[in-house]
């Protein structure tokens, strides 16, 4: 018997509040029962091979959290496929039993959005990492879902290609985060990641298989699609409610020899100049990048650490416009900088331009130099990922109208949580701009810099996140990129869509009869009851 000051202290144990796994997610279930679980279980160890499926709690909490401020909730079962045979197989086996799948690229998600709110069947794709086909002269790639960033990026730039990198970790899922959006610097000359896309093959709920774009046809990737209708578009921005990816081919362009990286700099506090900037960047059409950075970003980007990060913020201009061009020798990449700087002077002549030898200077012995810059953005696909946790939020609308968006975002932030003194305060949000569409539209990103191990700043993120989203919503900026069908069946929020965003309400209800009816069981990423149209539980 174990005593600890008079008291029995495995008596004490149990009698205390221990967090434990929850073996039970819902009120009289119909997905995810312990006995069709257990059936699932064994069926899955036959069909993809015993060392491929766990149900092991040291296994499954490896997929139960990730870097964002979502509490955890644990899978029943993982499993791995190696091939589309073993996805159709995952998928046969979980409507039979109804039991939910959720899709897992790599897993690097700020929103929680692969954690499994009811549990059930995660799908990690990981062993699907193949590059299928690389076609230099017709610039496209095909691969799987566990293929990364920086994986693919590596063998496109041996043959003088690139793909779009978004702006996330160089070990995220190419498949993944394409299907959801894929924003990055060079959005504005070529598109974002839905616009990639060629085709892909995929496996619909029910464990059917179907192919998209060209190859549907029995054509070369390399043509377009037709005739008949397009249907690529079907699971673009469904988040793994609609089926699993295990195939996708999309667009490779071609990496400069050269690149020259303009510096325009502006320390006032007038934002009425950055919009001007990039839209005259924007429709000259020359620069292959063109985003916009706070002084933030751009302390954190070269600080090893956050104190040293702390250090260099104050001492850096505020505003940053960054374009990038390139070419194929010095004097095209010289002569299209000169034009850049030419039509940023005529819109805002407030901005000045740092030259090459002090922006070399300032960046000199830091983990990011100015050597390093581009590729940090363009090709290393943030190897160096920005330093500890944050919280996104994100919205499109004219470029014009981001500035305005954003002081009434930071002004809710700072009303919600209050300011301090750190550099890194709690209201801090470091914006960044990104021209889409040749400047007709714009994309903007806010990131609060959270400690994860402290619940109260933890707390102090959503509400402040949710503040400055809704004060974005009531200016008429748009989530964009995949969100809407997260947002079906979330009680007054999905209300609320049809008033704020007429367009988005249809969008809406078009993915709601699509989704009931190819996911009929409603097992593929399950967040909404058909019977109801609402969620059971509070799950982003």
């Amino acid at each position: 018997m174990v005593l600890m000051q008079g008291k029995d202290l495995q008596k004490d144990l149990k009698e205390r509040k221990i967090i434990k796994v929850p073996v039970k997610h819902e009120i009289e279930p119909t997905h995810n029962r312990p006995e069709d679980l257990e059936k699932a279980y064994e069926a899955l160890k036959s069909a993809l091979g015993e060392e491929w499926v766990s149900n092991d709690i040291n296994i499954t909490v490896a997929y139960a959290r990730d870097q964002s401020v979502v509490p955890m909730n644990h899978p029943h079962i993982v499993a791995l496929p190696g091939s589309t045979d073993d996805v159709v197989q995952i998928m046969k086996i979980a409507n039979e039993y109804s039991i939910d799948v959720t899709p897992y690229g790599t897993g690097l998600n700020t929103l929680g959005m692969t954690i499994p709110p009811y549990g059930g069947i995660l799908c990690d794709m990981r062993r699907m990492d193949e590059i299928f086909e690389i076609d230099e002269e017709n610039m496209y790639c095909t691969v799987g879902p566990g293929v990364t960033f920086a994986q693919l990026q590596t063998e496109t730039l041996k043959r003088g290609l690139r793909l779009i990198n978004p702006s996330t970790s160089a070990n995220a899922s190419v498949v993944s985060n394409i299907m959801m959006g894929n924003i990055s610097t060079l959005a504005n000359k070529y598109g974002v990641g839905l616009d990639h896309i060629i085709g892909y093959k995929v496996v619909l709920p029910e464990g059917k298989l179907m192919v998209c774009g060209p190859k549907a046809y029995g054509a070369d990737n390399a043509h377009l699609p037709g005739p008949g209708p397009d249907v690529r578009a079907f699971l673009r921005g469904s988040l793994g409610t609609m089926g699993i990816v295990t195939e996708l081919t999309i667009r490779l362009y071609p990496e400069p020899n050269e690149l020259k990286l303009v510096v325009p700099i502006y320390d006032g506090d007038d934002w009425s100049y950055i919009a001007p900037a990039l839209r005259a960047i924007s429709q000259r059409n020359i620069a292959i990048e063109n985003a916009y950075f706070q002084n933030t970003y751009m302390g954190i980007f070269m600080g090893e650490t956050n104190l040293e990060a702390s250090k260099l913020i104050p001492l850096l201009p505020r505003h940053y416009v960054v374009p990038v061009t390139g070419g194929m020798s010095i004097e095209e990449v010289e002569a299209k900088a000169a034009v850049s700087e030419e039509d940023i002077r005529k819109v805002a002549p407030e901005f000045d331009f740092m030259d090459w030898e002090t922006v070399e200077s300032i960046s000199e012995g830091r983990i990011l130099g100015v050597d390093k810059f581009t590729k940090f953005f363009r090709e290393s696909v943030r190897v160096q990922r920005v330093k500890g946790s944050f919280f996104v939020g994100f919205g499109l609308d004219h470029l014009d109208n981001l500035v305005e968006i954003n002081k009434k975002m930071m002004q809710a932030m700072t009303t919600q949580v209050g300011s301090d003194d750190n550099v890194f305060s709690a209201d801090l949000i470091a914006t960044y701009f990104q021209p889409y569409d040749m400047g007709r539209l714009g994309f903007i990103e806010f990131d609060i810099f959270i400690d994860q191990s402290n619940p109260e700043d933890s707390l102090r993120t959503i509400t402040g996140t949710i503040a400055a989203m809704v004060q974005s919503f009531k200016m008429g900026s748009g989530a964009c990129f995949g969100i809407w069908p997260l947002i079906e069946g979330a009680g007054p929020l999905h209300d609320l869509i049809g008033f704020i965003y007429p367009q988005a309400g249809t969008y809406v209800d078009t993915f709601r009869a699509m989704k009931m009816i190819y996911d009929p069981n409603n097992v593929c990423n399950r967040r909404w009851e058909y019977d109801t149209l609402r969620m059971k539980k509070v799950a982003f």
